[in-house]
């Protein structure tokens, strides 16, 4: 019976930390606000500014950079964050969030950059 018990217990401990684990996984990391782009790649350095709003995990705002502006909508997961620019030339962005900062790679017309961006106070 003793062995029984054991068993038990340690099935319940398993699946409380795969269920904390999961529960946390799920978190998306809190990205509203303003942010200062730098983008680098073939064409150049550019800056630009998004401005985010956040439900859950999807984020929607605008996007305004040197030669163009337009909407976006993106998910956050995690520490995660992609979202597509709707603009004269489709920008994509897939990055990660710290804090006050972000970075990662950006996509437009086949051809890829990198780029950091942090939030304003």
């Amino acid at each position: 019976m003793r062995m029984n018990t054991m068993r038990f217990a340690w099935l319940c401990l398993w699946a409380l930390l795969v269920a904390s684990g999961i529960a946390l996984a799920g978190d998306a990391a809190s990205v509203a606000g303003t942010w200062k782009i730098t983008a680098t790649g073939e064409s150049g350095r550019a800056n630009q500014t998004i401005i985010l709003k956040q439900d859950g995990s999807k984020i929607t705002g605008t996007f305004k950079g040197p030669r163009q502006s337009g909407s976006l909508e993106g998910m956050v997961d995690g520490n995660r964050i992609t979202f597509h620019v709707n603009a004269r030339v489709s920008l994509d962005y897939k990055g990660t969030v710290a804090g006050d900062s972000m970075n990662g790679t950006m996509t437009a017309k086949g051809k890829s950059g990198e780029w950091t961006a942090t939030r304003e106070k």
